[in-house]
């Protein structure tokens, strides 16, 4: 074995590695993005429903104090009766 075919077994291999960690740290990275852009998207939609759901929570909640009232007062009202 000459130095050109030693210098070649150790170094194809070597380089082969690298390339081989440089695609995979990019794909890896490029997954990463996607990923993280789905999850703004999601949070996004998420924070819409949390104000949609809070919002009728209030109107049914002022719907039951309005009925609370009124029963309030025809208690009241049979009371004097």
């Amino acid at each position: 074995m000459n130095n050109v075919q030693l210098y070649l077994a150790i170094g194809v291999p070597i380089v082969f590695n690298g390339l081989m960690f440089t695609v995979l740290a990019v794909m890896t990275t490029s997954r990463m993005a996607a990923l993280d852009s789905r999850m703004s998207g999601i949070e996004s939609r998420m924070t819409a429903l949390e104000s949609t759901l809070t919002t009728r929570f209030d109107l049914i909640m002022g719907r039951l104090m309005d009925l609370d009232t009124r029963l309030t007062r025809l208690e009241e009202r049979s009371h004097r009766s």
